[in-house]
């Protein structure tokens, strides 16, 4: 019995000693960790949550006593009262045990999120648009207008085509043209306010799909930008030459046309890839007519208001020198007419002024 009491004793020493034991390297483990809060990342992703330093601390407690009263287990079998003693230690090791798995789970999962949202947070929004397909990249550059030097700053994007019925009839739920017998014929018998209205609800719809942000719109092209695209980097009276020699592979006009418009993209394109950027049909654009200023200008977009709004590039029902690159004429912005179409231009979104 003397044995049995002195192993008592020594295991009670050796329990004191692992509590004493975990409780220092905690203190010490807690009191290593740098105060200094330059050392810490900021963001609130990297802040530590309530709680974070005390779980390593209980389950390690836990693991250290569980082990240590592991160790009373087996001393207690040699005990003659073997019953009440060994299931006491044996309840309180698997106690313990449940205790540190449970608070090591909990802080793996309390973990998860907050590194996925500062994942998420870093990710940026989408900046630059997501052009519809058959759209042109067109940089940004310098022509010559009446000898005089004209700058668009910004690229922009203009249709390779004009717009088709097809396409109108998808977007606005009507078909205003009067040739209505082929889909992929031009668009045409539409007012300035029409085509207006189209490039709005395109733009509604391509900014809630995601491709369109803030910034940018689809809209019809300034004179400026629809001349300088014309042109391609030449200054010729038309982007093919200065000769109408060859004009029946670009361009449909009264000499070729039938006295009727044409399926778009039958004619070869300009040195850009734009089709039918001479005739088929006249095209609308932004400004309102009105004299060019004197000098040198940067992105210009025609006088604040008007009454009549610019329309460009000839059509089926005009003879070949009406389709020259600097040709431009006018109407009303709420008329529309048989051989008056337009093309869709996408950059940045303009100042407002006056429709």
């Amino acid at each position: 019995m003397i044995n049995f009491e002195n192993r008592r004793s020594n295991l009670k020493e050796r329990r004191r000693s692992a509590i004493d034991r975990v409780l220092s390297m905690n203190v010490g483990a807690r009191a290593a960790r740098p105060r200094d809060s330059r050392a810490l990342p900021t963001g609130r992703a990297s802040r530590p949550r309530s709680g974070q330093f005390m779980v390593p601390i209980l389950a390690r407690s836990a693991w250290w006593l569980s082990m240590n009263w592991a160790r009373e287990l087996a001393f207690s079998r040699e005990l003659r009262n073997t019953g009440s003693r060994a299931w006491l230690a044996l309840l309180r090791c698997g106690l313990l045990m449940l205790v540190a798995f449970f608070l090591v789970a909990c802080d793996r999962r309390s973990s998860g999120p907050a590194n996925q949202t500062g994942t998420a947070s870093s990710v940026p929004a989408r900046v630059e648009p997501v052009p519809m397909t058959n759209m042109v990249l067109i940089k940004a550059g310098t022509f010559l207008r009446l000898r005089h030097p004209v700058t668009l700053s910004r690229d922009f994007w203009l249709g390779k085509y004009e717009v088709t019925q097809r396409q109108f009839e998808e977007v606005m739920g009507k078909n205003p043209s009067h040739f209505k017998d082929d889909p992929n014929g031009p668009v045409e018998k539409v007012s300035y306010f029409d085509a207006v209205a189209y490039c709005s609800v395109l733009t509604k719809l391509e900014r809630e799909s995601g491709r369109l942000p803030v910034g940018y719109e689809y809209r019809l092209p300034t004179e400026a930008e629809w001349e300088y695209a014309c042109r391609a980097g030449t200054t010729n009276f038309f982007s093919f030459g200065d000769t109408v020699t060859n004009a029946n592979q670009y361009a449909w006009t009264w000499e070729n046309s039938e006295d009727r418009p044409h399926p778009v993209g039958q004619k070869l394109p300009n040195p850009w890839g734009l089709h039918d950027i001479h005739g088929n049909v006249w095209e609308w654009c932004l400004d309102w007519f009105g004299n060019f200023p004197e000098g040198p200008v940067q992105d210009p977009s025609g006088p604040p208001a008007g009454k009549l709004k610019v329309f460009r590039g000839g059509g089926w029902n005009n003879e070949i020198k009406f389709a020259r690159s600097a040709n431009r004429f006018m109407m009303a912005p709420s008329n529309g007419i048989y051989f008056v179409g337009f093309r869709v231009a996408l950059g940045h979104t303009s100042p407002p002024r006056n429709p």
